[in-house]
């Protein structure tokens, strides 16, 4: 019977969790050999090294997303999920915050996204470019993503680092990148909080003091653009007129979630596997990606964009129904 060794490089606390829910869900499937080997890998635990395979089978009712998520650590060489949790902190802290980094440029920009990290590895060995995390996801961009963030690519500590943020090939580069990306998130912080626009220089690199004056000067212009023009953000539907069916979501960032789908559903990615099917089905020319209605920036600081955006989503979730026949959401509970 075939078993999970455990993997040669360390995963990210979310692929250990997104890890464990496949592993039990395996565990209930109709299909005997991939139930089996699921239960070989639960036999792993201490209280289930001494049962059959079919003595495992038959308590799997029993089995929780607790003992998935030690089998796991198991794999990952740890003796229990507490210890793999405290380990991947450990590994992961300080962690900068690549959303508000990317909020900088809004939708300029198109990368690729994945919901796997082992895809964005496989994607950054035959693509090229930067891997870095995002939320529970990860995307891989080029090298003017970082100019316009504010980074020098042409800085030493990248090419010391390698294109994988989260396997530095030099721990100190790594170390130095980071405080100098965290750094820009607090002056994105501490502009937001008043009205006038930040005159402090970024301390990206130490080659960026040195740069020439339009480096800067393009750098200023993209930040006092978004800043002014923000993406927009609102509700959006990919539409299939093969058949009708339309998915609904919302977004903070339309342009950017638009080509984030455009870009899973050429590349093949599973996220909506209904609507995956149907994109090879009928072809890229029956869809259409359309913004459905825009939320208006707030005018007072303090408003809760997210909770008016899901308010936004509910009205369009209601009117247009995408569930079943006809579309791709899931179902409201």
């Amino acid at each position: 019977m075939e078993t999970v060794s455990p993997s040669p490089e360390p995963l990210s606390l979310d692929e250990c969790k997104v890890r464990a829910s496949l592993l039990l869900k395996a565990l209930g499937s109709t299909d005997s050999a991939r139930s089996t080997q699921a239960a070989e890998r639960f036999r792993a635990l201490p209280a289930l090294s001494r049962l059959s395979l079919g003595e495992v089978l038959a308590r799997r009712d029993t089995l929780q997303r607790k003992h998935a998520l030690a089998v796991i650590a198991h794999e990952q060489g740890h003796t229990s999920w507490s210890e793999l949790k405290h380990a991947c902190d450990a590994r992961e802290a300080p962690r900068v915050d690549f959303e508000q980094l990317l909020s900088r440029i809004g939708g300029l920009f198109l990368n690729r996204w994945f919901s796997s990290y082992d895809e964005a590895v496989a994607s950054l060995r035959d693509a090229g470019g930067h891997l870095f995390p995002f939320r529970d996801h990860f995307f891989i961009c080029e090298s003017p993503v970082l100019k316009a963030l504010g980074a020098d690519p042409s800085d030493e500590d990248w090419a010391r680092v390698g294109p994988n943020w989260l396997e530095p090939r030099d721990a100190q580069a790594h170390a130095r990148l980071e405080q100098r990306l965290i750094q820009l998130c607090r002056e994105d912080t501490s502009a937001s909080s008043t009205s006038l626009h930040p005159t402090r220089k970024s301390s990206m690199s130490s080659a960026e003091s040195s740069s020439p004056s339009g480096s800067r000067a393009r750098r200023s212009d993209l930040k006092r653009e978004y800043k002014e023009k923000p993406p927009a953000m609102g509700v959006f539907a990919v539409r299939n007129h093969a058949n009708g069916k339309v998915l609904v979501g919302a977004s903070l960032n339309l342009p950017g979630m638009l080509n984030r789908i455009r870009f899973e559903l050429t590349s093949g990615m599973p996220r909506i596997p209904a609507l995956l099917a149907d994109w090879n089905r009928y072809g890229e020319a029956q869809f259409t990606f359309d913004v459905l209605d825009v939320l208006a920036p707030p005018k007072e600081p303090g408003v809760d964009l997210k909770e008016e955006l899901q308010v936004l989503e509910n009205l369009w979730l209601e009117r247009l129904k995408p569930y079943g026949d006809a579309g791709y959401n899931e179902p409201p509970k």
